[in-house]
C-alpha cells in the first residue's frame, strides 16, 4: 500500500459523494494495489436477488473465480437468463417477500447440500407504495429483514460445516435513519418507499452485528456492506432523478459488487466479524449523531424478528 493511500481513503470517506461514487473505488483500487479475487474452486456460493445489477455481477464474479454458484430469484425467465449469462450451476425460484418461499428454498437447498461457503443476501427492491405480503408484513421489511433471518437461520448448520461467510448487501442510505424496532416496519398511513428501504437497510446492519455477537462460536463470520452508488436497474427505476443527476459518477455493477467478492473469497475478511464494509475496508455505521442503535435496541429488534418469523436460532 502506498504511503498516501490511507489519508486519501479518509479524505474520500469524509465526503459522501467522493466515497460512494466511482471516484472512490477507482482511487482506492489504484492507491492500495488491490489484488484480484482469490480462487474459489470447490466452494459453494448462494446469491439472492441475482438476476440483475449488483447481485448478478457478484454471481458472475464468483463463477469466474471457480465457485459453484447458486442463484435465487423470483422471475423464472430472468433467473434462467442470468444463470446462463454468469455460468451459475443451480437456480432456485423464490419470492423472498413471501416467508413460505424463503422456508421452501432453505428446505430444498439443504436437502441436496451438506455445506455452504458463502451466503450473499442481496434480494430486495425499493418499492414505491405500501404492499402487504401473504403473511401480512410490509413488503420491504419482509423481503430484506424477515426473509434474511429465515434463510440465515435455516442454512446456519451448512454454513457452520464450511466455516462459511454471510454477506448482507445493505446501503449507505441507512445512515440517515435512526432505528426503533416498533416503527422499522412502516404502515400504510406513513409509508414512504425511500424511508422504508433505508430503515430496512439499517435493520440489516444491526442484525448482522447481532448474528456475529450471538454465533461467533459457530465459525461463521457475518458481514454487512454497501456497494456505493451504482448504476443498476433498481436505481434507474426507483430513483430516476438521483440517477439523472449522478449518472456520470455512478459505479458499474461490477464495481459495486467488488467488496462482496472480496468478503467472500479473501482470508483477510475473516479476521473480524460483524463489521460494515465499503471498498474492502470496515466503516463506521454512524454518520449522523444518534443514529447508531444501542445494545438494548439491537436486542429488541432481534427478539422482534424472531417472534415475527417464528424462528429463534440456536434454540
Amino acid at each position: 500500500m502506498s504511503w498516501i493511500a490511507r489519508p486519501v481513503d479518509l479524505a474520500l470517506e469524509a465526503t459522501v459523494a467522493g466515497s460512494f461514487s466511482r471516484l472512490g473505488i477507482e482511487a482506492r483500487r489504484r492507491l492500495e494495489g488491490w489484488q484480484s479475487i482469490r480462487d474459489m474452486t470447490g466452494r459453494t456460493v448462494v446469491v439472492t436477488g441475482a438476476t440483475s445489477g449488483i447481485g448478478k455481477a457478484a454471481a458472475g464474479g464468483f463463477a469466474d473465480a471457480g465457485a459453484h454458484v447458486v442463484l435465487v430469484g423470483r422471475d423464472p425467465a430472468r433467473l434462467e437468463s442470468a444463470a446462463a449469462e454468469v455460468g451459475a450451476a443451480e437456480t432456485y425460484l423464490a419470492d423472498l417477500s413471501d416467508l413460505d418461499d424463503a422456508r421452501a428454498f432453505v428446505e430444498d437447498f439443504a436437502a441436496t447440500h451438506d455445506r455452504l461457503d458463502v451466503l450473499v443476501h442481496n434480494a430486495g427492491a425499493l418499492v414505491p407504495d405500501h404492499r402487504l405480503t401473504p403473511q401480512g408484513f410490509e413488503d420491504t421489511y419482509a423481503s430484506q429483514v424477515l426473509a434474511q433471518h429465515v434463510i440465515t437461520s435455516g442454512l446456519l448448520p451448512l454454513l457452520s460445516a464450511a466455516r462459511g461467510r454471510v454477506i448482507v448487501v445493505s446501503s449507505g442510505g441507512m445512515y440517515a435513519q435512526r432505528l426503533e424496532p416498533e416503527s422499522v416496519e412502516l404502515g400504510p398511513d406513513d409509508f414512504d418507499g425511500v424511508r422504508a428501504y433505508a430503515l430496512a437497510k439499517r435493520a440489516q446492519v444491526t442484525l448482522t452485528e447481532e448474528w456475529a455477537r450471538r454465533f461467533a462460536d459457530t465459525g461463521v463470520t457475518f458481514h454487512s456492506m454497501h456497494p456505493g452508488w451504482a448504476d443498476t436497474p433498481g436505481v434507474r427505476t426507483s430513483l430516476p432523478t438521483f440517477h439523472r443527476i449522478t449518472g456520470p459518477f455512478l459505479r458499474t455493477p461490477a464495481q459495486g459488487a467488488d467488496t462482496i467478492l472480496w468478503l467472500g473469497a479473501d482470508p483477510a475478511a475473516v479476521a473480524s466479524n460483524g463489521r460494515f464494509w465499503l471498498d474492502r475496508r470496515p466503516r463506521s455505521t454512524q454518520r449522523l449523531p444518534g443514529t447508531a442503535p444501542d445494545a438494548d435496541t439491537a436486542r429488541a429488534l432481534w427478539e422482534q424478528v424472531c417472534a415475527q418469523t417464528g424462528v429463534t436460532p440456536g434454540t
